[in-house]
């Protein structure tokens, strides 16, 4: 949406004008999309052990 305002544009106007301004709509983001689940691999430790030795 376009609003010209001149020079002789009041304030008054001005602020009525910005009144009838819809913001626009922002899709919602769901945070899930960005997180994942780690697969059932048992003992924490012993996995983090067993890929720290892999190198």
């Amino acid at each position: 949406m376009v609003i010209e305002i001149t020079k002789s544009t009041s304030p008054e106007q001005v602020k009525k004008l910005l009144k009838h301004i819809k913001p626009e709509s922002k899709k919602k983001i769901a945070l899930s999309d960005f997180f994942g689940k780690l697969p059932n691999i048992g003992d924490g430790l012993a996995y983090q052990k067993k890929v720290r030795n892999e190198r």
